[in-house]
């Protein structure tokens, strides 16, 4: 690593801010845009939550809300969630793998500072076409804006392959001579396989949108003239090919740092090793191969009972490896000495959190389920529980547990988050995350359509449970209202997190080398696990 000197922090000199090559501070600089995009979407989901919250129009109209929606969408994905996993990459593997720095350096700060032209062309484009982009609507012309989201998007894009091949390089070529594959840490193995499928699905997404922004300022006709909705299909699947990849650049950061943070408070290693590393494979492998589940609903006019078999099949197959290290997780904790802190609960509601996703999935992919469920809030509220109960809830844990460390490189000093607001933040988290998706999952199984502004012309009457009858809008509003009151436990959670993080920033108590007070414990746990362990598990 390029040391340099902590009285002289690198964010007070505007050279050094945006010029540093130094991979711990890049991550930083990763986290803290991540974090500030996060504050901004997560505003934006709240206007929707509100939105939706009653019948009828309550703070926008239809077509704010579609940018909204839009905005909210995109932002999450490529300003939140994939910049926090390189951020914490950024700062952690050249640690972990005895590497001095990433490889290409330089190019590791501009794919940094990419994002942030991509994040004001994403923002201030507001498109309106919704984040999947769908043709023919995203090809009508609705002005420059849509073409300046596809452009931010295409930055972010860039981005992220640079970042993934100076990841890939640096892994490969860079670890200490003595660490073989099989004794590298699950983390480092979880921003390979990250960085292989962003190297192979990004091309995919970036060839997609080239065409279809040719399509919108060219006059060429990709996906706009090919006739019987063939044009829309065609975008599905190159849309899809990419974006069901994409859900594991998403998750599978958050599952190294879920290995490394119970395996540390569990005092023991991790349960099943070298298969917690085969399933990260083969989750890298598979992932590429089931994104037609995506289009159960069109496939009767466009594709055979063979071709659909065969997505079905997958889809349920790529289950396993997720099972496994679901259990794996488990069993390392129950054969260990289990010190609780936040960042271990906040692991473990990643743990529930991914386990209901995944049943959810596995229900999603029995065809005629996915048939009435699919254009239902169901699905929005399956995937929030995999992204934002998973994903966000495990990088959560991680910060917390890596807060001396960053302070370390900004102030040269380690110092400790407050404990106590770190107790509030991590359970109004998990219970706001548990009652707002669930409460949407619910709802889409009465009926309520996703991307909908109002719902107050579904009047027909259904069964209510112990309500009888009920019209189809008061059971909406029932639902959608418990929806936002638990979004806006996340948002009351949020605001306890970073008044929390930037209050210990500059009053934090100093954090001493066992912050978490670990040594405390017994320095050999009983291992009830040993006997079911392979012989040739390695310690992480």
């Amino acid at each position: 690593m390029n040391e340099r000197s902590h009285y002289k922090p690198f964010y007070k000199s505007l050279n050094t801010l945006i010029g540093t090559t130094n991979h711990a501070e890049i991550g930083i600089l990763y986290i803290v845009f991540a974090l500030f995009n996060f504050a901004v979407s997560g505003l934006l989901a709240l206007i929707i939550r509100i939105e939706l919250a009653l019948p009828g129009g309550q703070i926008v109209n239809d077509e704010v809300y579609s940018i909204l929606f839009t905005a909210h969408g995109t932002a999450m994905i490529f300003l939140v969630i994939f910049p926090i996993g390189a951020g914490l990459a950024n700062y952690l593997v050249p640690k972990l793998i005895g590497a001095p720095d990433m490889y290409w350096p330089r190019w590791n700060n501009a794919a940094f500072w990419l994002l942030v032209p991509a994040a004001l062309l994403l923002y201030f484009g507001e498109a309106s076409v919704g984040w999947t982009l769908y043709t023919p609507l995203s090809s009508i012309d609705w002005g420059i804006g849509v073409d300046t989201w596809i452009i931010g998007v295409l930055i972010a894009g860039v981005s992220s392959l640079v970042s993934a091949i100076n990841f890939i390089m640096t892994i490969v070529s860079m670890r200490r001579p003595e660490l073989k594959w099989f004794d590298m840490d699950l983390f480092s193995w979880s921003i390979l396989c990250t960085s292989i499928i962003q190297l192979c699905a990004t091309p995919l997404i970036t060839t997609g949108l080239i065409l279809l922004l040719s399509d919108r300022v060219l006059n060429t006709a990709f996906f706009t003239a090919l006739g019987s909705g063939i044009g829309a299909f065609l975008w599905q699947h190159v849309f899809w090919s990419y974006s069901h990849p994409a859900v594991y650049i998403m998750i599978l950061p958050a599952m190294g740092i879920t290995s490394l943070l119970i395996s540390k408070f569990s005092k023991n290693r991790i349960f099943g090793y070298r298969s917690m590393i085969y399933s990260m494979l083969a989750i890298t492998f598979i992932g590429f191969l089931v994104w037609g589940h995506h289009q159960y609903t069109i496939y009767g006019a466009a594709a055979d009972a063979v071709t659909t078999t065969f997505f079905n099949a997958l889809t349920f197959l790529i289950a396993i490896p997720s099972g496994i290290k679901t259990f794996n997780w488990l069993l390392t904790m129950w054969g260990g000495k289990i010190k609780f802190e936040s960042p271990l609960v906040l692991p473990m509601g990643f743990v529930v959190g991914f386990v209901i996703g995944g049943i959810t999935g596995v229900w999603l992919n029995i065809i005629p389920i996915d048939i009435i469920a699919h254009d239902t809030a169901f699905v929005v509220g399956h995937f929030h529980m995999i992204i934002i109960g998973g994903a966000v809830t495990s990088l959560f844990g991680g910060f917390y547990n890596f807060f001396p460390e960053f302070t370390e490189t900004l102030f040269g000093k380690k110092k400790m988050y407050n404990r106590r607001l770190g107790w509030i933040h991590t359970f109004t988290w998990l219970g706001g995350v548990f009652i707002t998706f669930n409460a949407m999952m619910i709802v889409g199984l009465y009926g309520m359509p996703r991307r909908y502004f109002d719902y107050t012309t579904f009047t027909e009457t259904i069964p209510f449970g112990i309500f009888g009858e009920v019209s189809k809008v008061e059971i909406f509003t029932i639902l959608n209202l418990l929806a936002t009151i638990g979004a806006f436990l996340m948002a009351f959670s949020i605001l306890i997190f970073f008044v929390n993080m930037i209050f210990s920033l500059k009053w934090g108590p100093e954090a001493g080398e066992d912050p978490f007070g670990l040594s405390a414990l017994d320095e050999e746990p009983v291992k009830k696990t040993e006997e079911l362990t392979f012989e040739d598990d390695k310690l992480e």
